[in-house]
């Protein structure tokens, strides 16, 4: 049987980091979510382990939208976004 796991608990006990269009790049560190705190168009540079079949990069998402994955490096055109650690 498989086990549930409480993904918003595990979230908050490893931290976030925000980003904002000043250039900053969440990378080096494993990210499971990709929260939108504004409406945001995401960068060019979207790296993800297990989320395929379209590509992130430069499109536009409304504040309150929530990517769950895999993510190791996130860059932000503008907008603000929180990355979730995992």
């Amino acid at each position: 049987m498989a086990s549930s796991r409480n993904n918003a608990l595990e979230f908050s006990s490893v931290g976030s980091v925000i980003l904002t269009n000043s250039g900053d790049s969440g990378s080096g560190k494993s990210f499971g979510a990709i929260q939108m705190l504004q409406d945001t168009t995401l960068g060019s540079t979207i790296t993800s382990t297990n989320v395929t079949g379209t590509s992130l990069a430069s499109k536009t998402f409304g504040a309150g939208t929530i990517i769950y994955g895999q993510f190791t490096q996130v860059t932000v055109g503008t907008g603000l976004v929180a990355l979730h650690i995992v």
